[in-house]
This record gives C-alpha cells, sequence and structure tokens, in this order.
C-alpha cells in the first residue's frame, strides 16, 4: 500500500511540473524539433509535447500538433513558439491553454476545451495577446506587419495600444506595434486569406 502511495505522489508531482505530455506531433514537414529540458529534439509523427517545450520550424517546414482535447496547432516555417501552460480536467470543468509565439505564423483551433465551464485560453505574441473563447483562427506577419485571421468563434486581441474583438467568422485585424492598438475588425480580402492561409498549409 505504501508503495502504492509514494507511485500515486510521484506520479502526480510529474504532472504537476510538466513531465507528463500534453500533446503529440500528428504532422510534420521539412526539418522541426522540440526543445525540452533535456535538449533538442527532431520532430517526427509521434512525438510527445509538454509543458514548457519550444517549438521550432526551419525553412519551408511545417509542424502540427494534437493536445489532450483535441486542440490543434500548426506552425509555418521559421517558427518559434513555447507551451508555457497546459490544464485539461474536463472532469473538474478546467481547462487552461497559455501558448507564446515568438515567431511566424500559426493556425490555432480549439478542441474540447471550449465547451468546459471555467477556460482560459490565451495565445501571446509577438506585439498582442490574443483571448480565446473557443474558436480556429490565424495569425503571423504578413504585408508588413503583424496579422490575426478569426475563421469561426470569437477572440479578443489585446497589444498595449488597446484590443479589438473579432466575431462570427471571416474578420481580421492588422497590429502596427505592441504600442498602438490592433486596427479595426474587417472583412479581409480573399486573396490576402489565401496568402495567411498558405503559410501553415501542409502539403
Amino acid at each position: 500500500m505504501l508503495g502504492l502511495l509514494l507511485a500515486a505522489q510521484v506520479a502526480g508531482a510529474a504532472g504537476a511540473d510538466g513531465a507528463d505530455p500534453v500533446g503529440r506531433i500528428n504532422k510534420v514537414q521539412n526539418a522541426a524539433q522540440v526543445i525540452s529540458a533535456s535538449g533538442p529534439a527532431a520532430a517526427v509523427i509521434g512525438t510527445e509535447v509538454r509543458m514548457r517545450d519550444e517549438l521550432r520550424t526551419g525553412a519551408g517546414a511545417r509542424l502540427q500538433v494534437t493536445f489532450r482535447d483535441n486542440t490543434v496547432l500548426t506552425l509555418g516555417e521559421n517558427a518559434r513558439l513555447i507551451v508555457e501552460r497546459y490544464v485539461y480536467e474536463p472532469e473538474r470543468g478546467i481547462g487552461e491553454a497559455a501558448l507564446k509565439v515568438a515567431a511566424g505564423a500559426f493556425l490555432f483551433a480549439t478542441g474540447r476545451m471550449k465547451s468546459l465551464k471555467d477556460k482560459n485560453i490565451l495565445v501571446s505574441t509577438p506585439l498582442a495577446t490574443i483571448g480565446v473563447r473557443g474558436t480556429e483562427f490565424w495569425g503571423g506577419p504578413i504585408e508588413g506587419q503583424y496579422g490575426v485571421f478569426l475563421i469561426e468563434g470569437e477572440i479578443t486581441v489585446t497589444s498595449q495600444g488597446g484590443s479589438v474583438t473579432l466575431s462570427g467568422g471571416g474578420q481580421g485585424t492588422d497590429i502596427p506595434s505592441p504600442l498602438e492598438p490592433p486596427g479595426d475588425a474587417s472583412a479581409w480580402a480573399a486573396e490576402k486569406v489565401a496568402r495567411a492561409v498558405a503559410t501553415v498549409s501542409l502539403h
């Protein structure tokens, strides 16, 4: 019995410090890495992703991770992202995700976490923080500045200069700088949307 209790305590500690996997890589194209506390490793299908891991892609690369709640994250080329926090406890109605995008374009599609009563999903980028209500959206450099495009759902994009809410899908905003407010929510031209999506498309 004592052995079982000790094993349970060790397992609990492992979950608390990020040792347990929170997701797995399910698609990869060209060179990509997962950088963990034990060092960098080539990203391949099936590679586990844990809290505080950094995901990196090289030139022409793509990387897709599916998290435990079926949230799907896709990175474009030359991207860097840190999984700062991920908690999914459906039995308690609790979900929390915090991702930090340091470079490159990404596509984020919320999974089952969006249906939880108590959830907090944040994606921080070099220019703004995106509060997620349960949705699918793209973010990344486009036309000389940073853009965010909502495919469906609702998000709030907040910089040091202000915030804007995108809802219903088909809307985008451009963020000139971290100190300026995001631009008004507006429909992006089909050609601009196509260019944005192409940055994260897997072949």
